[in-house]
């Protein structure tokens, strides 16, 4: 006996196999609907992925609506930042110039003080030094005798000059 049933049911199982499989690659997935039946629910689906989609684009302009607004609000705040720190650069640049300012006036004053000192140094010290002078020139007067000049004459002379 053969079992040609079993053999002849094998290969139409295969058969049918590799057709769905061709049908497949031909065709797509989608192309195997046409043997399943009509798609009743077309208009349905079609009309709810139109749906979504309308959502899809609304929910897109939203968020571009919105990132939009944050970039404008990031660039106020940015520009408000900006505009307090350079006020406050500006405060701390005439800060600066106030010090520095005051600090070159000190310093102008206290030079002009180091020079009247200086000046009246030097004044005392030629006086010292004229003054040392004419007792010099007294004593040696009053030492040796000059003659044609008397001590008391000198006196007066000294003073008119401002020695004494």
């Amino acid at each position: 006996l053969f079992f040609f049933f079993s053999s002849r049911r094998r290969h139409t199982r295969s058969s049918l196999v590799s057709w769905a499989r061709r049908c497949v690659q031909e065709t797509g997935i989608s192309g195997l609907k046409a043997f399943d039946g009509e798609d009743l629910k077309f208009a349905e689906r079609a009309t709810l992925q139109k749906a979504q989609q309308k959502d899809w684009i609304e929910q897109q302009k939203r968020e571009k609506g919105e990132f939009k607004q944050l970039v404008k609000t990031e660039e106020k705040a940015y520009a408000k930042q900006a505009s307090e720190l350079n006020r406050m650069r500006g405060m701390l640049e005439d800060e600066t110039n106030a010090k520095k300012r005051d600090m070159l006036k000190s310093i102008q004053l206290h030079n002009q003080q180091l020079a009247k000192e200086k000046k009246e140094k030097e004044a005392k010290k030629k006086f010292e030094d004229l003054e040392q002078e004419y007792q010099e020139i007294k004593f040696s007067l009053n030492t040796y005798g000059e003659k044609g000049v008397m001590p008391e004459t000198f006196d007066e002379l000294a003073k008119t000059k401002g020695i004494v």
